[in-house]
Order: structure tokens, then sequence, then C-alpha cells
């Protein structure tokens, strides 16, 4: 769940109900279960009863032949030695059967582009993923009195059903109580209210209800083109970075999950109606393109739309994969003018904002990789123009422990002309400065499985230089601890 992204099953995702809701899904899931073993228990004795309708002939003969043997003073071994015909079969059919339960249970389920997807459970055609979110968090040096520490839990549902041969449609609910960290100073912010801030996971909401993030339609229209309509998260089809893009189990900082120097277009959260069509050009090329409502509103979809368009290119230099992201957005007006490069313009309600972005994942060995994120935007309308980050990630840094993963990113958002001269005149002594951004995380597998599935627990330290691009501001030293079940 992001503050302002989500990675769905479709991914990313991206993605991110109540307690009762979750706690009715996973009796669900132990029923299915149940059942699932019931079905074979019965499928493994319809089998049985099959083969021994089908041999009861052969064994006839056999006994008759091993009688007439017998009278005639002679030795049937045949008879004597061997094994009732049918057990062998049905322990083969027993072993075959448990031999592809495995196997599914270990397949890694991608969608028709090779996007990685949730663990799924499936009955009917009708698959269900999801998981269970919960964080902690501290910050100290804080020069304000008040709440230093606040936990946070998410949830999310993902439904999906096919529709004829080619096609899907994909629900999401999300749940998610807590507001995160209180009395820190202002982070930098993208004209739509996205901050660099600690804590991606944290939505707009805060209450009890389960909220629909995500309901679509997808199809395969030829081999290589899908498209989705619907309600969709822009921020599961472009941006994505395989070592930087789920604050579920890589980074929690805002800036390591989505590049904030793209003004997302839809809700607070960035859901809203819209369309994508992706071309899978050429095994090493794959092309998007996608139109979103710009407010997440629902109103005037053509005057105020976010457009934006990516080339996702899968190279294998030194023969490590590696995904080299490029991309161009557009963005035609907002709902208010709070996070502007100048909130008393009131021409910047309706102003153009446009940039391009790169995100960049690459394995250097099996264990260990690097990524880069960068972008620009105009400085007449955001707080910043520009953002570069990076960083690494390493897994089985334990013996014995080759799903545990260690990331670490560092960020840097750089303050426009316009807003530094804003905030020269409105705030008397400002120091504009860099606003450095630094990130480590552990992620423990407590059942030894990879990221997306089992329990895992992450601690997370945090540490922001200059935020929001004030000098005068303290320095902040963010730490906390996160828990992920995903089914």
């Amino acid at each position: 769940m992001n503050m302002h992204g989500e990675r769905t099953a479709a991914e990313k995702p991206r993605g991110r109900a109540s307690g009762s809701d979750m706690g009715t899904s996973l009796h669900v899931e132990d029923s299915l279960g149940k059942a699932a073993g019931s079905f074979k228990a019965i499928l493994i004795a319809v089998f049985a009863v099959a083969l021994v309708f089908l041999n009861s002939g052969a064994w006839a003969d056999d006994n008759l032949d091993a009688e007439a043997g017998d009278k005639a003073g002679e030795r049937s071994e045949p008879a004597r030695d061997k094994k009732p015909v049918g057990v062998g079969e049905v322990e083969e059919l027993k072993a075959r059967v448990d031999a592809l339960e495995k196997r599914l249970a270990d397949m890694e389920v991608v969608d028709g582009l090779g996007h990685r997807l949730h663990p799924i459970h499936s009955i009917y055609g009708l698959k269900i993923s999801g998981g269970l979110t919960v964080t902690a968090q501290k910050a100290d040096n804080l020069k304000e009195a008040g709440d230093r520490g606040a936990t946070a839990v998410s949830a999310d549902i993902v439904m999906e059903s096919p529709v004829g041969r080619d096609g899907r449609v994909v629900a999401v609910f999300d749940f998610q109580r807590g507001a995160g960290l209180k009395n820190l100073p202002p982070f930098f912010t993208s004209p739509n209210g996205n901050p660099t801030g600690p804590n991606n996971d944290i939505e707009s909401f805060n209450n009890d209800s389960v909220h629909v993030a995500q309901f679509y339609y997808e199809r395969a229209i030829t081999p290589g083109l899908v498209a989705s309509v619907g309600q969709l998260d822009p921020t599961a089809y472009f941006d994505i970075n395989g070592f930087a893009n789920s604050e579920r189990t890589q980074f929690l900082a805002n800036g390591f999950v989505n590049n904030p120097a793209v003004e997302f277009g839809g809700s607070d959260n960035f859901y809203g109606p819209g369309f994508r069509l992706t071309y899978g050009a050429a095994g090493f090329l794959d092309i998007t393109l996608g139109a979103f409502e710009g407010n997440g509103d629902y109103n005037d979809p053509f005057d105020s739309p976010f457009l934006m368009a990516e080339a996702d290119f899968k190279l294998k230099p030194m023969g490590r994969d590696g995904n080299y992201r490029i991309y161009y957005w557009d963005r035609q007006g907002r709902q208010d003018l709070a996070y502007t490069a100048n909130p008393n313009d009131a021409g910047l309600l309706k102003a153009e904002n446009k940039g391009v972005g790169v995100s960049i994942d690459q394995k250097i060995t099996d264990s260990f990789g690097v990524w880069l994120r960068a972008g620009v935007q105009r400085e007449k309308v955001a707080w910043f123009n520009r953002y570069v980050g990076g960083g690494v990630n390493l897994a089985g840094v334990l013996p014995g422990r080759d799903e545990d993963a260690v990331g670490f990113g560092y960020g840097a958002s750089l303050m426009g002309k316009d807003y530094k001269d804003y905030k020269t005149v409105a705030d008397a002594g400002f120091e504009a400065g860099v606003e450095h951004y630094f990130e480590l995380y552990y992620n423990i597998s407590v059942d030894k499985g990879p990221h997306d599935r089992g329990l895992h627990i992450s601690p997370d330290i945090q540490y922001v230089v200059n935020p929001g691009g004030d000098r005068r501001a303290e320095n902040l030293f963010i730490y906390g601890l996160r828990l992920q079940a995903s089914f």
C-alpha cells in the first residue's frame, strides 16, 4: 500500500481489508486447503477403483491358471510371487499427485507479460491473494514536543476472475489504520501532495472501512499486446524497479518506492479511472502507454488528464538480467495549490507539469544488484525540479539465510528556483539546501521463503538531512520495524 500508490496482483502493487475481513479470508483459505485435501483423496480412490475394475479380468485369468497348474501338479510361480495388481499403480498415482501439488506450490506465478504476481489460491477460476503489513516507527531529534512514535496496520485482498478466454477482472480491496509519524518537519512534496516521507504504506484514509482501491478489466488483445481499463493505479505499470518498488518487502520511504519527481494522477493514493496499453514489441522491449483522470474524482477526464509513456528495455549485460526504463509524463492541472512552487499563484491550479525519468535495476551477481531512479519536472510548478536516487540490494548475507535481503538507498531532492524565491520572501531567514535521504533495511524471511510469500520481519533505519530543503530543520533519525505476512 502506498501513501500515494499501490502495487497490485497485476504487477506492482505496486497493490496494498478490515481485521475481520482478513480473518474471514484466512478462514476461507484454510477451508479451501481442507477441500483440496479431500478432493485429492477422492481422486486417488476413484482411480484405484477404476484400476481394480479394468484389471479384474487379468486377476481372474491368473487365478484360474494357478488353480489349473496346481491340479496338474505343476508349480505356478506367477500366482505365488506376483503382488496383487493395482497396489503399485495406486502408490504411483499418489506419488504423481503429490509431486504435481508440490510443483504447483513452488511455481512462480506471472502475468501475460512475465511480471511476477502474488502467490495465489484458486478455486473454480477465482484467484485470491493478499497480505498484512504492520509497521512501528519512532523519530529522534525532534524539536517539537509530542508523539515521537506511531504504528500502522494495513491489509489488502486481491481477487481475480477470468472473463472469456483472454480476459480477466481484478479487484483490489484495501484497509488501513494509523496515520503514521506526526510532528515531523515538512518533507519535499510533489504538487500532487506526495512527499518524500518515511512510510509509503500509509494511505490517505485512516478508518475501519474497506476501500475499493482498484477495479479493472484486462485483456490480452493479441500475443504481446495487453490492455487494462477501469479504476487503476498508474504506479503498477510505470516507474517499476526490481530492487526499490515495494514498501512491504523493500524500502519504506516514499522516495524509494516511486519517483517523487513524477506528479502521478489519480486520487491522493493515485487511484482513478484510466486506461493502459502494453506491447511487447520484442523480447527485449516493452512499450507502455497510459491515460488517467488527473485528480481521480471522475470529473473532466479530457480537460485534466495524466498521460505517461514508458519504454522498458530488458538487457543482459555480462549475462545478468537488467531492466532499463525511460519514461515521459504530462499532467494538466491539480486540485489545489498547497504544494506548488508558489501557492499564491492561482494560475498554477491549471498549469501543465511534465517531465522525464529513468528507473534501472541491474543484477551484478546472483545475490548482488544495484538500482537507480531519477527524474526532472517543471520548476515553475513544483517545490523541487530534480531528483536522483540509487542503492544496492544484497541477498543471502548470512550463511543459511539465502532468502534474507539487505537494501541500502540514497536519494537527493534539489529545490527549484521558483520555490526558493517564494520561500525566501515568505519565510525570513530561510536557507535553501538539498534534501538528502538515507535508508537501510534487513528483510528476514522467517519461513525461509521468497519475499512475496510467508512471514517477513524487517528492521529499518532512515536518516534525513535538510528535510524539505530547509537547512534550519533538524536532521532526522527514524527507526522502526515492519512485519509482512503474504498469502
